[in-house]
């Protein structure tokens, strides 16, 4: 079917010409019927889902849903498990120390740096061992700017805020954590999000919600390769930054020598 030829795009595309959101989106439109409403009973919805806003039944979150359902996937919670992190409070920010890593702090392509610090006299250190993210671990934003995954390439010596969530693979032959993320920042998570936190004030993902994220699920082969093509994606833009600061330092020290 169309929804998973995204898929095979996305192993073979070119980057330059085209980025996977693009990809998935014209996929999405391209099985997308225009109309946009849809006519429920009670039974069908409020009794079903316990959700009487309109927005929750619009057909492409129904069309999403369907497209996922129609090859093999599981609920996220069946692949990872899910842990909270904490949430000290602003009387316990320091200008040293751990850092606090918040959702602001949060991007698909890694962690900024943090102006805010834990003081590590607050915690043990059994309680700095589970608190502290490890490698191939998803951090998973369900707060604000819900719905950002980021997979850790090393261990980390810092504390999550108690809106990212910590997601850890059950069983590696199954899913890979690259893959998994990808999934996590694609079109088909972004819009299962956007449907469960849809009539709140301020963007909030539940914890029954996120479990029960409807993750596709592709053979281990096609995986590998997804997962290769992000790691060297991943270097390629280290190697960038890289360049770009030695580059910066070289038009400094020129301007310096003029």
């Amino acid at each position: 079917m169309g929804e998973w030829m995204l898929y095979e795009e996305l192993v073979f595309c070119n980057t330059e010409s085209q980025s996977a959101n693009e990809i998935a989106q014209k996929h999405f439109n391209a099985n997308t019927q225009p109309i946009n409403y849809t006519i429920k009973t009670l039974k069908e919805s409020f009794l079903k889902t316990s959700r009487l806003d309109s927005e929750y039944y619009q057909t492409k979150y129904e069309q999403n849903e369907y497209l996922i359902k129609s090859k093999h996937y599981a609920r996220l919670g069946d692949l990872v498990e899910i842990k909270k992190s904490i949430e000290p409070g602003s009387e316990a920010y320091r200008e040293s120390g751990i850092p606090f890593i918040r959702v602001s702090n949060l991007s698909h392509f890694g962690i900024n740096q943090s102006e805010i610090y834990l003081d590590s006299a607050d915690f043990n250190e059994e309680e700095l061992k589970n608190l502290y993210p490890k490698k191939d671990m998803i951090l998973l934003s369900k707060d604000g700017s819900i719905g950002l995954a980021y997979c850790l390439e090393k261990d980390l010596e810092c504390i999550t805020s108690g809106a990212i969530l910590h997601l850890q693979i059950k069983d590696k032959n199954l899913i890979l954590s690259q893959y998994l993320t990808l999934i996590l920042n694609s079109l088909t998570t972004k819009l299962q999000a956007e449907r469960d936190s849809g009539g709140s004030i301020i963007a909030h993902w539940k914890l029954d919600e996120i479990k029960n994220v409807l993750i596709p699920i592709l053979n281990k082969q096609i995986q590998q390769t997804i997962e290769s093509k992000i790691i060297q994606s991943f270097a390629l833009r280290t190697e960038a930054k890289i360049l770009l600061e030695k580059a910066k330092a070289k038009v400094e020290e020129a301007i310096r020598k003029s």
